[in-house]
């Protein structure tokens, strides 16, 4: 007997599939849908309605109470935001500027620092032509920088007045003086011209300072040159003689030059210039939002903050404050006084631990719901209730635990239960969730040691990487052994597998641990006493990668004697940290090679690193790797790419569809400018395939030459973790 015709069996899976999808209307769908997005938009994403009207200040949702976080970051105070990726740095920036648009006396300018330093490099021909007797390129850099960097604030300045008129009428400003605002931007604009002017692109030569021995001996070089950077090609250039006063600012290099190359620039003029002309519309405070900080490589962040945050925010006469957005173990502060600034940090323990764990764990449940509970309902008119079948409580709890309240792990998570289940008429449960985490935790997090050994550093740098990875799995090899581990009372009470996610490490080996949380392995979950009275920090494992290996998330609660489960001293991994040191660093001189043990760290800092044996060179610390030395060893030289480059192609990979360039650096957190960019490199080496669309808009996909070169898994590529059995007996 034969069964009923195809077109019959498809227009009855269609139905079932309609009444199943009819449980949540269209609009709520895809109020869903874009939920999730507004979630994961990366820094400058504007989070706007289709009218382009801004909804940042409907949708803000502030991690502590009375928007303390944002009413700190409102402060005429330089202040620093410091947080991991996607925990809300450029949101705060944009509800702080929005605000800003509408209060009387203040405009802001937002910055994207890396950006502004690439630009500032100088063509190494010109600079030939300068001859011997002027700076050398990074000093001229340094110049350039400050050009570079004027020019990006008022253009900003300008734009957010742009907004300001838009998004009221600014009376204030219109009545405060005779001109419109056409002549301030026109005003703006000649400053603007006078940045780029001969005048402010003097070249020269600065006090140095040479180490000979142990006695330092100053050299004073007022010789320079005059590099006119006028429009017209046919410029000569013109030497000259300049002498100069110098408020010394000392770097690493040896060169200072902090006061005297703002002299040079005369950037003080500049800026006294532009509060002039501020002043005449009634702005007495710019706020200057620097986002990008910690994406600078750490020499570059150096003379970024000595030769231009320290210096501006010293003697900018109470005009600029600074916002600055940076990482974790991230942040160099250089002559910023650090009494005089406000810290604020974003990530679960600086938030909210300042009481118990319990407590700590309910104020970010709370963020959690609050943020998720108000996106939606902003977008789809109804709660997260709607879309699932979980109790309430276990529901909140289980997503914090897979985020831990990161808004943009929480909208990646919305997203993947939204293809996963919800465009199938299916409810959000426990199981989703968990996959979901895991499914997180392969796209974005295992990733970074895979794609990482293609990474264009040198051999030291990725191997150090590697040594994380080495650790990392230590770590998880531990957790592991752990369930089965019956001679802790606490645990042999427990039914079933006990939680073995948490483990704690003694305060000083934080640092250890720094890499592996600011890309999400790890997160610091708590500080508190162990068993023995020591301070120690609780770090919690990846809850998606808890998922993959089977290991039982968080800690039992029934008894009071569970408040400190995850101090027990099955927990305590400080050995195995130490172990790691002393099996996978070494302390050698720069100069003369000479390695030291790990026990004489304390003394070598005593003196600033100084090599003892030599007396020149500095000691510095080296991870190595050498279960995955062979593998580094493996990889074709003409593979190494940036990581920029590195992550276009991750991202092309995981999508498997073509791309824009704005798609691309929402993943990336950059600009897609820089990925255009980027992205025509590889389509140069055949591995990217660019091409314009129906719509003759660019798009970038992955080549399959891409695709066996660095996405061809090896053994090597998974976390050696062992497995069950080998951890049975």
């Amino acid at each position: 007997m034969s069964g009923p015709p195809a077109h019959i069996l498809s227009l009855t899976a269609n139905v079932i599939l309609f009444v199943m999808a009819a449980k949540w209307s269209d609009d709520e769908l895809e109020g869903f849908r874009s939920a999730s997005q507004s979630l994961k938009l990366y820094r400058r994403a504007e989070l706007e309605d289709e009218s382009q009207k801004s909804l940042i200040k409907d949708l803000y949702v502030d991690a502590l109470p009375a928007e303390h976080v944002f009413q700190t970051v409102l402060r005429p105070n330089t202040t620093f935001l410091i947080g991991r990726k996607g925990t809300g740095k450029s949101t705060i920036f944009q509800r702080v500027q929005y605000e800003l648009r509408h209060m009387h006396g203040y405009a802001s300018a937002y910055i994207d620092i890396k950006t502004v330093f690439e630009a500032s490099s100088t063509d190494p021909s010109l600079v030939d032509q300068l001859g011997p007797d002027t700076l050398a390129p990074g000093e001229i850099n340094k110049l350039n920088l400050y050009r570079a960097f004027i020019k990006s604030v008022i253009s900003e300045i300008k734009n957010e007045i742009r907004k300001k008129l838009k998004e009221s009428t600014w009376e204030w400003m219109k009545n405060a003086v005779t001109s419109s605002a056409d002549e301030l931007f026109e005003s703006l604009d000649d400053l603007l011209e006078k940045a780029d002017d001969a005048e402010f692109a003097s070249v020269l030569g600065i006090k140095r300072e040479s180490l000979e021995g142990n006695e330092e001996e100053k050299h004073i070089n007022t010789a320079g040159a005059k590099l006119e950077l006028a429009a017209a090609t046919t410029t000569p250039l013109n030497a000259s003689l300049i002498g100069s006063k110098t408020a010394e600012v000392k770097i690493a290099t040896g060169i200072k030059y902090g006061d005297v190359l703002m002299r040079v620039f005369n950037i003080k003029e500049i800026l006294l210039q532009l509060k002039v002309l501020l002043n005449k519309v009634g702005v007495k405070h710019l706020y200057i939002f620097v986002d990008d900080f910690s994406e600078l490589p750490e020499d570059a962040m150096t003379v970024v903050v000595d030769t231009l945050l320290a210096p501006l925010n010293n003697w900018s006469e109470e005009l600029i404050k600074f916002k600055i957005a940076a990482y974790p173990h991230r942040v160099y502060y250089g002559q910023i006084d650090k009494t005089k600034v406000d810290e604020i940090y974003l990530d679960l323990y600086r938030l909210y631990g300042t009481s118990d764990v319990s407590a700590m764990e309910e104020k970010a449940i709370d963020f959690t719901k609050r943020l998720v509970d108000g996106r939606i309902r902003r977008f789809a008119n109804c709660s997260l209730d709607r879309f699932v079948e979980v109790a309430d409580g276990d529901l909140w709890r289980l997503l914090f635990y897979a985020s831990m309240g990161n808004p943009r792990t929480l909208g990646y998570l919305l997203h993947y239960l939204y293809e996963s289940h919800l465009i199938y008429g299916d409810s959000i449960g426990i199981r989703a969730i968990r996959d979901a985490a895991g499914r997180y935790y392969d796209e974005k997090i295992e990733s970074y040691f895979r794609i990482n050994k293609f990474l264009h550093e040198s051999f030291g740098e990725r191997v150090s990487i590697f040594s994380l990875k080495e650790l990392l799995e230590s770590i998880v090899q531990r957790a592991r052994e752990l369930k089965r581990h019956r001679d802790s009372a606490v645990m042999r009470d427990l039914p079933g597998t006990p939680p073995t996610s948490h483990f704690y490490v003694a305060v000083e080996f934080e640092s250890l641990l720094a890499t592996l949380e600011l890309n999400f392995f790890v997160t610091k979950y708590y500080e508190m006493s162990d068993r023995d009275g020591r301070k120690v920090a609780v770090y919690a494992l990846n809850f998606g990668l808890c998922q993959k290996i089977a290991i039982a998330f968080g800690r039992p609660v029934e008894k009071r004697e569970h408040r400190l489960y995850f101090v027990e001293r099955v927990f305590d991994d400080t050995s195995l940290l130490r172990q790691f040191m002393q099996q996978n660093q070494e302390i050698r001189c720069n100069d003369c090679g000479k390695t030291f043990e790990l026990d004489q760290l304390p003394g070598l800092k005593m003196f600033g690193m100084q090599c003892p044996d030599c007396k020149i060179g500095v000691c510095g610390i080296t991870n190595l790797s050498k279960k995955y030395e062979a593998l580094l060893n493996s990889v074709a030289p003409e593979l190494l790419l940036p990581p920029t480059e590195l992550g276009i192609l991750q991202t092309l990979e995981t999508e498997k569809r073509p791309m824009y360039a704005g798609e691309i650096a929402s993943e990336l957190d950059k600009s897609y400018q820089l990925v255009g960019r980027r992205g025509k490199t590889l389509a140069e080496r055949g591995l990217v395939r660019r091409a314009l669309n129906e719509q003759s808009r660019r798009t970038f996909e992955i080549t399959p030459l891409a695709q066996t070169s660095y996405f061809g898994l090896t053994a090597d590529d998974a976390l050696d973790v062992g497995s069950d059995e080998d951890n049975s007996g």
